[in-house]
């Protein structure tokens, strides 16, 4: 018989464009999976509302205790013997809706993976009343093994159980984005680079405010933005902040584009700005893709940007625009572009692939298949 994984996550509606990090996040681990030879069971995740009107909560709440039959009479119907039920969570207010997918699956006595995909799991913890952190601990406790996007994660998972196995399963760029060389970077001009939502939340007037007083040192800087606003009036207010400047010939806004064309757009930029303050924020994807291409990220410790990038001198520990002019001046004063991209490049190269990944997660099932869950 075949070894088999039930796989439960958020991919969204297929006949769209993924939504998010999280959604892309799931189709990528789909398409990981495939590649393991292993009998794959869908279970998709009830579809999203547009909004929360009391017609649409009454439909999400329809799609909810749907889901939850559809999970358990898959489970019921499915094969225990040689099967794990994969769970991608997100915790916070899903955490009791996961928690409940844990427990069917582990009364229906199969073997649960739970993963902890995207961040702020310490702060839902720590700022979380009495109930969160008894359905959060129990999630934890029943699972049988823990993956988890970010390694900030680990010690808060090992404060609630010690002895509990830990894959650590970042996001990756694709073997069709990055190039396989290193990717040498312009000597007579310093191009810096957003690409992103651009939101308060991701704070992208920090960008431009940075890219400003950089400008009024260096006549060879320049910048590019890549994305789509989240409201009219934010699109106002950093068009009209560049205008102000006097320095809209050396700044360039476009629209979000996709992979193939955004390629094109890294090969000849040196740093990337990253002010995130997101609360959700993971592992986000546009920093490895930036790294990949050899640029430097300049960023906030949300998420999981101190581990992925490895590299402290790196991350801004205020949200300031002076922090972030003054890390990239010491590099440029330095002359040390090259060596930083280089090790960016580097860095994501030796740990960040989707053959790195694939591997290491062939290696997890395998073991978990073969050994863990046999005895």
């Amino acid at each position: 018989m075949k070894n088999r994984i039930y796989f439960f996550a958020n991919f969204g509606d297929w006949s769209k464009i993924p939504f998010g990090g999280g959604e892309v996040g799931n189709r990528r681990t789909l398409a990981l999976l495939k590649k393991l030879n292993y009998d794959i069971v869908l279970i998709p995740k009830y579809i999203r509302v547009n909004d929360h009107s009391l017609i649409n909560s009454i439909e999400l709440l329809f799609k909810i205790i749907s889901n939850i039959f559809l999970f358990a009479k898959t489970l019921i119907n499915g094969q225990r013997k040689g099967a794990i039920v994969h769970i991608a969570g997100f915790y916070g207010i899903m955490i009791y809706f996961e928690y409940l997918l844990i427990a069917i699956a582990k009364v229906l006595h199969y073997k649960v993976i739970y993963e902890m995909r995207g961040g702020g799991a310490n702060q839902y913890y720590e700022e979380g009343h009495f109930l969160y952190k008894f359905f959060f601990k129990r999630a934890i406790r029943r699972s049988d093994e823990i993956f988890s996007q970010g390694k900030e994660n680990f010690s808060l998972i090992k404060k609630i159980d010690t002895n509990k196995r830990i894959f650590y399963y970042p996001n990756y760029v694709q073997g069709d984005f990055y190039p396989q060389q290193y990717p040498q970077k312009p000597k007579d001009k310093i191009n810096l680079i957003y690409f992103g939502r651009l939101s308060k939340m991701k704070n992208t007037d920090i960008v431009i405010n940075t890219f400003i007083l950089l400008a009024k040192e260096y006549n060879n800087v320049y910048l590019e933005i890549i994305g789509n606003s989240e409201s009219q009036f934010y699109t106002d207010y950093i068009k009209s902040k560049i205008k102000e400047s006097n320095l809209e010939s050396r700044i360039n806004i476009l629209p979000a584009c996709n992979h193939k064309e955004l390629k094109k757009h890294l090969v000849d930029k040196s740093f990337y700005i990253f002010p995130s303050k997101e609360p959700r924020e993971g592992h986000s994807n546009a920093l490895t893709e930036a790294m990949a291409w050899g640029l430097i990220p300049i960023t906030t410790s949300q998420g999981f940007n101190r581990s992925v990038i490895e590299n402290d001198s790196l991350i801004v520990e205020k949200l300031d625009v002076k922090c972030f002019v003054n890390k990239i001046k010491y590099i440029i004063d330095n002359d040390l572009i090259e060596q930083f991209s280089y090790n960016s490049y580097n860095r994501v190269l030796s740990n960040y692939t989707d053959e790195i990944v694939l591997e290491k997660l062939k290696e997890e099932y395998d073991f978990l298949f073969n050994v863990k869950f046999t005895s």
